[in-house]
């Protein structure tokens, strides 16, 4: 097996991977508010769980990034918004 079998991608030409990465201290809701996202607009999710951080890629069309981008800020802003509500924001 060579190198680039493990390099290659079946990514279609017309989508696009987005990597995000989120703290163990947002879990779980903002990884459940950015699933919910992926969900809607994503071809496929993968996590990679980590001790202090888990990085996601966000596989979708790339007609639908910007979208996907706007709905990410919306949803991070309404995040902040409910933890700082709570008193669980810095």
């Amino acid at each position: 097996m060579s190198l680039d079998e493990h390099t290659q991608s079946d990514t279609p030409p017309d989508h696009l991977v987005i990597g995000l990465e989120v703290d163990v201290a947002l879990l779980p809701e903002w990884f459940d508010a950015i699933k919910e996202l992926a969900t809607e607009f994503s071809r496929r999710m993968a996590v990679m769980e980590h001790p202090e951080v888990w990085k996601l890629k966000i596989e979708l069309p790339k007609d639908r990034a910007d979208a996907f981008r706007e709905q990410l800020i919306e949803a991070w802003e309404a995040f902040v918004a409910q933890r700082r509500a709570e008193g669980r924001w810095p």
